[in-house]
């Protein structure tokens, strides 16, 4: 079904077009860095689909020479209680007993199952697997898709616009703080981190909506915010306890937020993301983000006392790239439902060239919303770490942990 759903654009996980290269392209764009960051292509997580090893390509040197986070984050997967993707106790079958006993959902999910090109849009048999079988039967794409390479418009992972640079440009750009490449770097990694989770949705949300269920897309809703919430707890407590945060009550209360998702967690119906592939997405994106924590950290430490920057103006400047950010999320939500809706009518009327071509256009304009939003999210990000060096160690955990709450909602 994807295999015939996308072509092009989604030819990978990867971006492509304006982005196609590690060096980032606008007006101060700077040399490619050497050593470490020296490959033009992502190394460790980006190296592939799904992140290898403990990352240890991707670690900077010196001070930041471990990339790996420590306690419950430091592997791929989560553990603990987390270990493993299947639920445990009585959900540890892989085919769910109870009301859950039958390979269809039921309810307003009853109805059937696709036929021909569509019959691997649900699991077979007893959900044995936790992959879907057909098109769908591996992590990597297959036919169209079959390339592990991007072409077309997305195929790079770096971002356009101003942060593209080693500078920041506006009032900023007299004062000179510079971006380290390996900041940088890790900016760029999870912003694309996020574009392969936005991808994600759509993808999991558009079989929901072919149903023509009136429940079914807002279930799946509630298991994006879900996994959303089991894995932003999660960082969160990484984060409060690393960073020492004086605010004990806060940390408790995270680590009461976490225990009750992994509850929630072990006895999740799976047949929600039968794919397992959001969950991934999601995971993956929280990683990222304390990868860009550990090295904003150090950046914030050592830049505290040697910038001079302008507090109001950054506070002026963030807080109307914020409000960029909400408007293009409209915008993106808005051609989310459209490309859905042209995708399930191309899906049931495949000899429809018109419908087809709609089919593309919509597509292709969310795909390039989606790159505008997550430009906006890094220029945002940046503007955030030089307002941050302003402020005291208090000020800054609580505007992260208040930024990144934030983010953990956007399922919708």
């Amino acid at each position: 079904y994807v295999a015939l759903m996308i072509r092009g654009d989604l030819a990978s996980d990867k971006p492509t077009g304006d982005l196609a290269s590690d060096k980032p392209t606008g007006d101060l764009a700077s040399d490619k860095p050497t050593g470490d960051l020296a490959s033009d292509k992502p190394t460790g997580d980006l190296a592939s689909d799904k992140p290898t090893g403990d990352l240890a390509s991707d670690k900077p040197t010196g001070d930041l020479a471990s990339d790996k986070p420590t306690g419950d984050l430091a592997s791929d997967k989560p553990t603990g209680d987390l270990a493993s993707d299947k639920p445990t106790g009585d959900l540890a079958s892989d085919k769910p007993t109870g009301d859950l006993a039958s390979d269809k959902p039921t309810g307003d999910l009853a109805s059937d199952k696709p036929t021909g090109d569509l019959a691997s849009d649900k699991p077979t048999g007893d959900l044995a697997s936790d992959k879907p079988t057909g098109d769908l039967a591996s992590d990597k794409p297959t036919g169209d898709l079959a390339s592990d390479k991007p072409t077309g418009d997305l195929a790079s992972d770096k971002p356009t616009g101003d942060l593209a640079s080693d500078k920041p440009t506006g009032d900023l750009a007299s004062d000179k703080p510079t971006v380290p490449k390996h900041l940088k770097t890790r900016i760029n990694d999870y912003k694309y981190a996020y574009y392969k989770y936005s991808i994600q949705k759509f993808l999991s949300l558009e079989p929901y909506t072919r149903a023509r269920s009136a429940t079914a897309p807002h279930i799946y809703h509630e298991e994006c915010l879900r996994l959303e919430k089991l894995y932003f707890t999660k960082w969160a407590v990484h984060y409060l306890s690393k960073n020492a945060a004086t605010d004990i009550t806060l940390l408790q209360s995270y680590e009461n937020e976490y225990e009750e998702a992994k509850k929630g967690d072990k006895n999740a119906d799976r047949r929600r993301d039968w794919s397992g592939l959001l969950r991934v997405r999601i995971s993956e994106k929280w990683k990222k983000r304390e990868l860009l924590d550990d090295v904003e950290s150090a950046y914030i430490a050592e830049t505290r006392t040697k910038v001079n920057v302008n507090k109001e103006k950054l506070k002026k400047q963030l807080t109307n790239t914020e409000n960029k950010i909400e408007a293009q999320l409209n915008i993106v939500k808005e051609l989310e439902s459209k490309a859905i809706q042209a995708t399930n009518e191309h899906m049931d009327n495949r000899d429809d060239k018109s419908l087809k071509e709609q089919y593309y256009e919509a597509y292709s304009t969310l795909a390039k919303e989606l790159r505008s939003l997550v430009d906006l999210m890094g220029e945002a990000e940046f503007q955030r770490i030089l307002l941050l060096t302003t402020l005291p160690k208090d000020e800054q955990i609580n505007m992260i942990i208040q930024a990144m709450d934030k983010d953990s909602t956007n399922c919708s």
